[in-house]
Order: C-alpha cells, then structure tokens, then sequence
C-alpha cells in the first residue's frame, strides 16, 4: 500500500492524472475501463454518420424548455408520468397537457429556473443541456457538477453547474453494499473525491455478468457498445471507398488490331497511340461531349472497365452499415436516404422526436427532479422539459383553453397552461359573463360534507 501510495505521489510530481486511474477491488488494483474515450475518438470524431445523428439529437432535446412544477394532485402527476411514456402524436399530446394542468402548478421564478439558463460563466444553458446530453449518447454517462457556496442558509444549494467529460469521471465504492457510491473521483482533480450530492449523473442501464462484479453497474453502458464490429467495419469501409475513388483507373481501353495474323506487330503504334489519347481529351472530353459518338477510321476495339461486383458491395455495404447504426439510437433509416419522399421524411421527423428525443428528455426529467428536491428541500417539486416546443407535438392551445374553463380553472391557469405567464392585469382580460357561484346558485352559503 506505501508502495502505491509513493507510485501515485510521483504521478503527482509530473503532472500525470491520478485520481481514478485505479481502483481497489477484493484487495487488487486494478486499472480502469477506458472504453468511453474510445467511442469519442473511434467512434464520434472518426465516423460522420455517428456525429450527425448524436448531433442532432443532443441539438433537439436542448430545444425543450426547462420548467419547474409543484404537485398539486399526485394521483393525476403519477398518471401524467405514465402517459408520458407513450406520447406519439398531438392527438395524446393535447390529453397530456390536459392532465399536466390538473396534476401539477408551474413556478415561475424558482431559482433552478435561473441557474439552468445561466449555470456558469462560459456556458449558456442551453449549451450544457446540449453537451450533457451529447455525452450521455456517445458514452452512455453524463456527468453535471453542481458547485455550492457551503456556508450559509443555502450552503447545499448549487450556485453553479458545469459539465464534466465522462471519461474523466468514474464512481468512487465506498465497499458498503446499501449505501455502495461514496462519491465521484475525476482524473484532473486527483485524489479528491466529490460528494454524491454534487453530482447528477445520468445513464444508461449496465447489465453485469457473474464475472465482472457489480461494480461496472454503477456506470453506464455506451449505446454504441453493441455496435463496436460495426463501428470498425464501417471505418474500414470508408477508408475502402476512399481508396477506391481515390486510385480509380480509366473506364475503359482502346487498343488495335494486329496487322495480320503472321505479323502480330500492333496495328496501332506507339505515337498513334499518343495522338488518339491527346486528340480524345480535346475533342470528346467535357460536359458537353458526354454521350457523343467518335469516329475513327482506325481498326480499334473499346474494352468497357467498370466497378467490380466488389466495388459495388462495399458501396452497398457501407450503406447498410449507416442504417445499423441509425437502429442503434432508434433513428428512422429513411431519413438517411437522399431519395425518401415527403411523406416518409415528416413521419421519419416524428419519429425522431418520439422515439429519440423523448426518451433522453425523461432520463434527464428524472435525475435533475430528484437533484432539485434534494438541494431545496421540497419533495412536491419536479423538473419538466417543456416538449409544446416541438411542432410534431404541439397541442391546439384553443381546445385546451376550452376544456379548462369548462374544468373551471382560473384565469392564471389558463394563461400557464397556453405559455402566457400567471402575471396579468385584470382590466385587460376578458370573462365569461352571467356566472354566478355555486353557493348562490344553491340559495346561500354552501356547505362541504362527506356526502358531496
């Protein structure tokens, strides 16, 4: 253990990251998987089909915006939560915000709300939502670092969030297995460990093995994992076709004829030879001589050269490799081919947010929901992202309107519910007139009982 400990204080001494190169398992040191950094570098910076589609994803869910609620029915939040989870179109979208309204009031000046658009002071919120989320498709973990002032009435209570790079990030195990996380370690940091309670760290479900150990569940599981054949095929497979455009030879060869069958002396000397190639390129060579005819009073042949049926499967192949990986983060195929119609690109769109989108918003509603409750002290708060931003998803705000004052909702419910903001002046909003309260309706005071 001295040992160890002199081999990681000269680490030190050169500047050498430390802090969770190794871990102490069954009393063995044992160094880290490093497989993270290997699907940035390998993966999303190596092939562009993967950096597109991550892109676009992490660039979409960022659209959403953040919202803070309270419960106000927590039978109807427990359905809203598990409607959500199907929500395909505006036809279920309109029923979801329906129930949103009864299940939940929206605060509007919530400090998180200020933090989470403002969350340090080289990033912008929306540029933290986007690397989060970036990260957590590429590796399968995001990390959020929320820093607190420590003292004072709001000492736990983050002043700034910042995301750090996944691959610099792993749990520290405290050896107990109810409580197993003692916090989070980060290579650049050293030894010092981080609390869990300034950390959220969203991930993607790691199953384990009897071989492995739990341990490696604590940690996420890269989407891309399952597609490493893949990845590597497909690297190959551009480099193939790059070669093969790169070192493509002529399409096609004249030659001549012998003179006579005893003299097989070429027809066709060296300089006609020279004259026929320069004379081609003059002549017949360009956009507008392409499919012109030439005329030789020369005996020639044309031996036609084209892709081989290899060349042709490695082109096909490469494709099929873009769809696989597309399946991976459930990216419609269509949307990948040059030639889809309109029809198929706006379901394809959909698709994307319902089946792509969505699912990364709930991951991250959850985590940060959790945070917040636990960094202001309120259990009836929850963190919404905010999906009427969408155009596949948005709900007719008319109906809506409709439906509340039928449900008898306040004006400043109404106006929360169409994005207005509870603020208004009275003397500029417009009632329904002739409605009278229920007690005068009923003849007086009305009294609640069991009954009713």
């Amino acid at each position: 253990m001295n040992l160890f400990k002199a081999f990681t204080a000269r680490k030190k001494e050169l500047g050498l990251p430390v802090g969770i190169q190794w871990q102490h398992i069954q009393g063995i040191f044992q160094p880290y998987d490093i497989n993270d950094s290997v699907f940035i570098d390998k993966a999303f910076k190596a092939i562009p089909i993967i950096q597109s589609i991550v892109m676009k994803l992490a660039e979409k869910a960022s659209d959403a915006t953040p919202q803070v609620m309270r419960i106000k029915d927590k039978r109807a939040s427990e359905k809203y939560f598990t409607m959500r989870k199907y929500l395909k179109g505006k036809d279920q979208a309109q029923r979801l915000a329906e129930l949103k309204t009864k299940a939940f009031e929206q605060i509007e000046n919530h400090p998180f709300l200020d933090l989470i658009e403002n969350p340090n002071p080289i990033m912008s919120g929306r540029e933290l939502r986007e690397a989060s989320f970036a990260y957590l498709l590429i590796t399968g973990n995001a990390i959020e670092y929320a820093s607190v002032p420590g003292i004072g009435s709001r000492a736990t209570q983050p002043v700034e969030l910042w995301s750090i790079p996944s691959p610099c990030v792993k749990p520290v195990l405290s050896g107990d297995r109810t409580n197993p996380i003692e916090g989070y370690a980060v290579t650049y940091a050293y030894n010092q460990t981080i609390p869990n309670s300034q950390i959220s760290h969203f991930k993607y479900f790691n199953p384990v093995s009897e071989t492995q150990g739990y341990e490696s569940s604590f940690w996420g599981l890269s989407p891309l994992a399952s597609s490493k054949s893949n990845i590597s095929q497909k690297r190959y497979s551009d480099t193939a076709q790059g070669n093969l455009f790169a070192n493509m030879g002529p399409s096609g060869i004249i030659s001549g004829n012998a003179a006579s069958q005893t003299d097989r002396t070429p027809e066709l000397t060296e300089g006609q030879s020279v004259a026929i190639n320069d004379q081609f390129r003059q002549n017949h060579v360009g956009v507008h001589n392409a499919g012109g005819i030439v005329v030789t009073p020369a005996d020639v042949k044309w031996l036609q050269i084209g892709l081989s049926p290899v060349d042709l499967q490695i082109l096909d192949f490469n494709k099929d490799l873009e769809r696989q990986i597309a399946n991976v983060y459930g990216y419609p195929s269509q949307l990948l081919l040059p030639d889809g119609t309109i029809a198929n690109a706006d379901i394809g769109q959909n698709m994307v947010i319902t089946n792509c989108v969505l699912p990364l918003l709930r991951k991250f509603d959850d985590i940060r929901t959790r945070k917040i409750r636990e960094w202001y002290g309120d259990e009836s708060l929850v963190y919404l992202s905010d999906t009427d931003v969408y155009p596949e998803l948005e709900v007719d705000k008319k109906s809506l309107v409709e439906w509340m004052r039928l449900s008898y909702c306040s004006v400043s419910e109404i106006r929360n519910a169409v994005g207005y903001g509870a603020e208004y002046d009275p003397s500029e909003v417009l009632v329904p007139s002739n409605m009278i309260t229920l007690s005068d309706l009923m003849g007086g005071d009305l009294e609640i009982t069991d009954e009713m």
